[in-house]
């Protein structure tokens, strides 16, 4: 089996559907051998800024002499982005033949799993197979249910919890909550950011129920220094960690993420990881994460930002108007997803701007952009409409003045069209 049979194959599973359950994820790793046991985990959940936890602590694990396995969802830049070893993406040989060792598990059973179900197993087995000492993975949707939760943790984090993804994990953010605490494992600590009242209750009693530690990141203080486009210094107080540290991840709500990633630092040392404190420094320095306020142009600016729904869109507002203090020189690239809570999207979004271009990606669940363009119909901007992504950057990268700044956002499907048209290559 070559690379394209294997896409062929894996877009023959359901790969829109969401399919709640192990029985189906466990069935493929027996076939496989159950690789997911042969590595320590780092398991991650939350509604925003789990992708850019996991990608700052697999930095500082590698950084620390450690062979990581990063396991993230949605891709950006491409399908195999989804599974890497240190930091290199699986290669085309190696998705095929994990596929090709899973092919007959696929369809042996009336209940087909999904494409990320399958997914999943392909990272496990190939993780067994680099041998990597410690994996670093992201829940795909809740946690409870998900697939990527059979996994061996030695730390579970949760970055926070707020309304997304409603229709599936419930239409409250305590049955969000529920549903994402459900990555807690008996006698395993759980990293926990700040959380609402009746969320933390929740998540506490969860907690309890299986006999997991419930801790917070607030032992470790983190306050904003420089920031500019390019870099963001913060100051840290915390037991064995740098004073200061460097990030090329620019967006104000990383001092959150980073707030937990350092003191999931402190834990997994307890749990027997040797990380320095230099190791620490140099690794969030090294951190990447495409999307995720990414300048990817200049003169104009341009930054993608994966914003997918209100609180998102709340977070990017706030740099926003760091970023670009003069609102004419400020422009958004809009794209949502159906699903996704429309209205709080350009309600925080839509009047920080002067000119708005509206789009649709590829995705079926994309809302058709005339539905889009209705919904700014009450707001005083200046709107053009695209039927595709590419045509609504190009045009507006053409635009746009040399001072200004163009924002790409509102669904990661978005920017990642965005970021092909815009980074070739």
């Amino acid at each position: 089996m070559d690379y394209a049979e294997a896409r062929v194959l894996l877009d023959r599973l359901p790969w829109l559907l969401v399919k709640p359950g192990l029985t189906r994820i466990r069935r493929l790793l027996e076939a496989l051998g159950n690789p997911e046991r042969s590595f320590p985990a780092v398991h991650v959940a939350g509604t925003n800024g789990k992708g850019s936890v996991v990608a700052m602590l697999d930095s500082v694990l590698r950084a620390a002499g450690y062979r990581t396995g990063r396991y993230t969802s949605p891709e950006v830049e491409d399908f195999r982005d989804r599974i890497c070893v240190d930091g290199v993406w699986i290669r085309e040989e190696e998705l095929a033949s994990g596929t090709a060792r899973l092919a007959d598990a696929l369809f042996a059973d009336p209940d087909v799993p999904s494409q990320f179900e399958a997914i999943t197993a392909i990272a496990f087995d190939h993780f067994q197979r680099a041998a990597v000492d410690v994996a670093v993975v992201e829940v795909g949707l809740g946690g409870r249910f998900d697939a990527t939760n059979v996994v061996s943790p030695v730390l579970c984090v949760l970055t926070n919890v707020t309304l997304d993804h409603t229709a599936i994990l419930g239409d409250t953010a305590e049955k969000i909550a529920w549903e994402k605490a459900g990555i807690a494992k008996p006698g395993v600590p759980l990293l926990a950011g700040r959380l609402a009242a009746a969320v933390a209750a929740v998540v506490r009693a969860e907690c309890a129920a299986v006999g997991a530690p419930l801790v917070s990141g607030e032992e470790v203080v983190v306050s904003y220094g420089r920031r500019d486009l390019d870099r963001a210094e913060y100051a840290v107080q915390g037991a064995g960690l740098p004073a200061k540290v460097e990030l090329g991840l620019v967006g104000g709500y990383q001092r959150e993420n980073l707030q937990l990633v350092l003191r999931a630092v402190q834990f997994l040392r307890t749990a027997g990881f040797a990380i320095p404190a230099d190791a620490v420094d140099r690794g969030l320095a090294a951190a990447r994460w495409p999307g995720r306020a990414e300048v990817v142009r200049r003169r104009p600016t341009v930054i993608l930002e994966g914003a997918h729904n209100a609180a998102g869109a709340e977070q990017l507002a706030h740099d926003v108007a760091r970023w670009a203090p003069d609102r004419d020189r400020r422009w958004l690239v809009l794209g949502v997803l159906a699903d996704k809570d429309v209205g709080g999207i350009v309600q925080t979004l839509v009047p920080l701007f002067r000119r708005v271009v509206l789009c649709r990606s590829a995705s079926p669940r994309a809302l058709p952009v005339n539905e889009l363009c209705a919904r700014i119909g009450e707001h005083s901007v200046e709107s053009t409409c695209y039927d595709s992504v590419k045509d609504a950057v190009r045009e507006t990268v053409a635009r746009a003045g040399p001072e200004d700044v163009v924002v790409v956002t509102g669904s990661l499907t978005v920017v990642a069209e965005a970021r092909r048209e815009l980074c070739p290559g």
